[in-house]
């Protein structure tokens, strides 16, 4: 009896060991998909392996990549037959629908800092430019029509339906007007500089340019709305940029012109933190060159797309890499390397980077792998 019951246990346990071997020397773990239970309260991504989708493009139609919806959905834009759609497209699941649509050419789309409202400019048939307002459901919530030719919005990244639009008119000339999406109030904002960055609730920067200079540096100003007064931060800045609780100027590294030094502060102290140098190309010219970037706030990462080299712009050959910078610990790490400086824009997440002349492409930025989102 005992030397039975010794036969029928050894032959349970080969066939287990040959099962198990089995599902070892399988490389596709989908085959055995029917058979496996997902973990209750366990989210997809950590049991499912991530795979990017990519959009069917019809050869006819225009497409562009335009924004971030959230942090695994992208907004395109294709205009079919003479109507302009934009299109919610998941990139993990590839579902996709329709957000906005209108019979005028969509000229541009953007999100304001926290992606709960998205700017769209059209075209008229009349030659006349027009602003929507919408909201995550893609509800219509004001259009501004008739304020000019141009414009340029300057959200603000701790009030989220305030912004500042700056307006070059028929004349040429600029006015700036305050608009409150809330109360749909838009009033006249008496201000006689017209590049600023918000670095507070009520606290804007801008470059205080000698209008009889040629000097590629000027100091950098705060202004208080609330208040009326204006301080100086620094000095011998050539560009800024402003984000919520930090903000970056951009200065020459050294007397030789070969590299540009990148200093980021905290907006409410004006507490310098750390600065990373980064190579300049000479564009021979009054405009200087700065390559293609972003920033995620909760992280406190920049992202930069960084050449190899000192060059010069029309004619550089050494390629670039796109590093991500801690601004408080001065950390830098190298991403992937490409071979232009394509514009970038960054997931709400910090999880994947779009890129691209029409950001038709994507980074997984923990993986450091790219892929395409466009299928013609």
């Amino acid at each position: 009896m005992l030397k039975t019951i010794f036969i029928i246990i050894g032959l349970i346990l080969l066939t287990s060991c040959n099962k198990f071997d089995e599902i070892l020397h399988v490389n596709d773990v989908s085959m055995h998909s029917s058979n496996l239970t997902y973990k209750s309260g366990v989210p997809l991504l950590l049991t499912k392996p991530e795979q990017l989708q990519t959009i069917g493009v019809n050869m006819y139609s225009f497409v562009t990549v335009n924004e971030w919806f959230d942090q695994d959905t992208i907004l395109y834009l294709s205009d079919e037959s003479g109507i302009s759609y934009i299109y919610k497209f998941d990139i993990l699941t590839g579902e996709e629908e329709v957000f906005f649509q209108i019979n005028e050419p969509i000229l541009h789309l953007e999100a304001n800092p926290d992606n709960s409202i998205f700017t769209i400019e059209v075209a008229t048939i009349n030659g006349q430019k027009e602003l929507y307002f919408i909201n995550k459901t893609g509800e219509v919530l004001h259009k501004l029509e008739g304020i000019g030719d141009e414009f340029h919005l300057y959200w603000n990244p701790y009030k989220e339906n305030e912004l500042v639009i700056a307006v070059l008119q028929e004349d040429y000339s600029m006015k700036m007007l305050n608009f409150n999406l809330r109360s749909k109030s838009l009033t006249n904002f008496d201000f006689d500089y017209y590049y600023l960055q918000w670095i507070a609730e009520e606290e804007m920067a801008y470059l205080k340019w000698d209008s009889f200079s040629l000097s590629y540096y000027a100091p950098l100003f705060s202004y208080n709305k609330r208040t009326d007064r204006e301080m100086k931060i620094a000095d011998d800045v050539i560009a800024f940029f402003g984000y919520r609780d930090f903000f970056l100027t951009i200065s020459t590294a050294d007397s030789t012109l070969q590299k540009s030094n990148y200093l980021f502060y905290h907006s409410e102290s004006k507490k310098e933190l750390e600065n990373l140098q980064v190579p300049i190309l000479n564009t021979y010219s009054g405009q200087w060159w700065i390559p293609n970037h972003d920033f995620h706030t909760p992280s406190r990462t920049f992202y930069l797309i960084k050449p190899n080299t000192s060059g010069d712009v029309f004619d550089y050959p050494d390629g670039y890499k796109i590093v991500s910078f801690q601004i408080e610990t001065g950390i830098t790490k190298e991403i992937i390397s490409i071979d232009t400086n394509y514009p970038i824009k960054l997931s709400p997440d910090g999880r994947w980077l779009l890129f691209g002349y029409q950001l038709e492409n994507i980074i997984d930025i923990n993986n450091r792998e790219i892929h395409s989102l466009l299928y013609w």
